[in-house]
């Protein structure tokens, strides 16, 4: 239950990446580079989720986001 979660980058990525924030206020700055399978961002209540890229991905990309006030600046076709 952090308050800000921002900067998280994950390159180059072979397996699934679970990205899971429960309650935060601002979640920023999301990236997931060079990914070859399953990428799940998951983040339940937050007050802001901003600026989401995903890059060369070659499967599923799954973007969950719970009651959230803002959602922009995304990237990549992603499922809300």
């Amino acid at each position: 239950d952090p308050p800000v979660v921002d900067n998280i980058t994950v390159p180059g990525v072979d397996e699934d990446v679970d990205v899971v924030v429960s309650d935060a206020v601002v979640i920023e700055n999301v990236a997931v580079d060079d990914v070859e399978e399953d990428v799940n961002v998951v983040a339940s209540d937050p007050r802001v989720v901003d600026n989401i890229t995903v890059l060369d991905v070659d499967e599923d990309v799954d973007v969950v986001v719970s009651g959230v006030v803002v959602v922009d600046d995304v990237e990549e076709d992603v499922n809300i």
